[in-house]
């Protein structure tokens, strides 16, 4: 039996994403790893040998489904069970995903005993949580991860006030797919709501720009609010 704590590979380029995935899994008894895009991805595979990936489509360098096809033709590494993290719930989606070797597809938001449930499944070792001094399970800490998100916005504020101003179309429909996925994990489904409207009407053949203004807007009005209620202001 395999008493060594689980090694697991978190490849995704969004902040947020990767935050929220390492605080998901600092409850659990485990060694995470992380890279920000696919080549580096398949080198920190190559090094760490982790026992399954946790995998995002949209990265630079090389796309998820790209590294899904280079991971499965490298012996070293070809049969490490990788689920792929997608924002994209369509059925041509998933099935590149299963048709380029990924084991399961989970769709963004993450929640969280659907990703146990499926690392337990594919790995077959169970996730234990840890222990507080006085042997309780470890909860999640809502409070805390909105500090984390809310500390990490200003940075994306700026990249939608930027592709706004610019109507860069495709820069906007990654921030706010990224946004649409994260945000309810990190206790603002609001945000992932009304993120998904945006990326939405910047995929419309005839874009109302006011309209995303102002959904742009709602957001930062949130972020604003709740930055002032956590005394972060």
């Amino acid at each position: 039996m395999n008493n060594e704590p689980l090694k697991i590979l978190i490849v995704d380029d969004s902040d947020l994403t990767r935050t929220t995935l390492l605080d998901l899994f600092s409850k659990y008894i485990c060694t995470v790893y992380t890279s920000i895009d696919g080549l580096d991805g398949i080198q920190k595979a190559l090094n760490h040998k982790p026992d399954l990936i946790l995998l995002d489509i949209l990265m630079p360098n090389l796309d998820g489904i790209k590294s899904l096809q280079v991971i499965k033709i490298i012996n070293e590494i070809k049969s490490i069970p990788i689920i792929v993290i997608s924002g994209n719930s369509s059925r041509s989606n998933l099935f590149a995903c299963l048709e380029s070797g990924a084991d399961k597809v989970l769709i963004k938001p993450i929640d969280e005993s659907k990703l146990i449930s499926t690392i337990e499944e594919l790995t077959g070792r169970k996730l234990e949580k840890v222990k507080s001094s006085e042997g309780e399970e470890v909860k999640t800490d809502y409070t805390e991860l909105k500090k984390i998100y809310l500390k990490a916005f200003p940075k994306k504020e700026e990249q939608i006030t930027q592709a706004i101003s610019l109507k860069d179309k495709d820069t906007l429909a990654t921030i706010f797919h990224e946004l649409k996925g994260v945000s309810a994990s990190m206790g603002f489904p609001e945000i992932s709501e009304i993120s998904k409207e945006i990326e939405l009407a910047v995929k419309s053949p005839n874009v109302d720009w006011q309209f995303i203004r102002y959904q742009a807007d709602e957001i930062i009005s949130i972020i604003e609010r709740n930055s002032f209620s956590l005394n972060l202001e």
